[in-house]
């Protein structure tokens, strides 16, 4: 999937604190609390690719500079 576009780091990072504060502050009917966690933890996994990726690049370069 060469033209998928990545999430914006920071923006994910702000969707997920907006996530756990709803879910944490407030009653929330189960339905909704439910759909709230399951694209919190798509946002996490996404975080987690993005952040791997980016731990590769930096071991490349290193690994470059090392030579």
């Amino acid at each position: 999937m060469p033209n998928e576009k990545k999430p914006d780091f920071k923006k994910e990072m702000e969707r997920l604190d907006e996530i756990v504060d709803k879910i944490s502050n407030k009653a929330l009917p189960l339905d909704e609390a439910l759909k709230l966690y399951e694209e919190g933890v798509k946002i996490v996994k996404d975080l987690e690719k993005q952040l791997e990726e980016a731990k590769d690049k930096v071991e490349k370069v290193v690994d470059i500079d090392n030579k």
